[in-house]
């Protein structure tokens, strides 16, 4: 559970990369639901419903092409998350109400040959608990870089491996990438990808403006900070399930709407070291609840 949060915080930028600009906003309802321990017993009569509000911008800077046909494209990639925790009956500090993070990062796709291309990132982002900007400190700020070289299996499937540095223990660290995007289109259609959390989809499109959708996801925030004179992280973490019907306006605007279950919610602190990251601890969640989110893209 642990590194497929700090995976995804890596790799939320690898996520439609394309050579069009993308904007996309959502926002996410976690129903109420009880907050338990690791082995399933309630926390006293704690429990709470939470917002996710997220936002993200993939912007081309660049395309060159070379004599060989092979492109390369240099993106910039905006993205942020905002969760509202609405906790109730808590006696101890044990969940966070507020949780902000915000990235930038510059993405390089390079073609090798047809069947090979190399991904390369650098960026920054901040971790937070804080609700206002001012008030965020240096603890809070992470920065991350890698490269995933990446082979496109059949027009279907890209698979790939590759390196993340990033500071989210505190100090450097290199981390295993993996990149994993199935897409099959059609009337039919059914798609898998390890981009941004884990995606995965099965659909039918009835018509050009209609689709439906079933869909399981998994994905989260979480806050760099100081706990009782120690720095943690605080891991909020989530998967849900559901269906999807999406509304094509025209070409360039999409209104993806979710009605489902979210099965699980993460809520917990681990110390922010090497030895805690590796080490079994109490993973306390929010159960079982209603679940609902609403979206908007726009392709310019």
């Amino acid at each position: 559970m642990k590194t497929t949060l700090i995976l995804a915080a890596l790799l939320f930028l690898l996520m439609n990369v394309k050579s069009r600009a993308q904007v996309s906003f959502k926002t996410e309802y976690f129903g109420t639901s009880n907050y338990k321990n690791n082995d399933g017993e309630k926390v006293g009569n704690s429990k709470g419903s939470a917002m996710v509000y997220s936002g993200i911008a993939n912007i081309p800077l660049a395309v060159k092409i070379n004599k060989d046909s092979l492109a390369s494209t240099w993106v910039l990639n905006l993205s942020g998350d905002h969760a509202s925790l609405d906790n109730k009956n808590f006696t101890q500090g044990l969940v966070l109400s507020h949780i902000t993070n915000l990235q930038l990062s510059v993405v390089n796709i390079r073609q090798l040959s047809q069947k090979w291309s190399v991904i390369a990132f650098a960026g920054a982002g901040i971790y937070t608990s804080e609700t206002q900007i001012s008030k965020v400190n240096a603890n809070s700020i992470l920065g991350n870089g890698g490269a995933i070289f990446v082979k496109k299996i059949n027009p279907k499937l890209d698979l790939g491996a590759g390196l993340a540095l990033t500071n989210t223990l505190g100090y450097p660290m290199l981390f295993p990438a993996l990149y994993v995007n199935y897409n099959s289109e059609g009337k039919y259609t059914f798609k898998f990808s390890m981009l941004n959390g884990i995606q995965a989809s099965a659909g039918y499109n009835f018509n050009k403006t209609f689709d439906l959708h079933l869909i399981t996801e998994m994905n989260g925030q979480m806050a760099l900070l100081k706990k009782d004179g120690k720095n943690v992280i605080f891991t909020h973490q989530y998967a849900v399930a559901g269906l999807r019907p999406e509304i094509k306006i025209n070409k360039n605007i999409s209104l993806p709407i979710t009605l489902g279950v979210n099965a699980v919610r993460f809520a917990y602190f681990q110390d922010r070291n090497l030895k805690s990251f590796f080490k079994d601890k109490e993973s306390s969640y929010f159960d079982f609840s209603p679940y609902a989110a609403a979206q908007i893209n726009y392709k310019f």
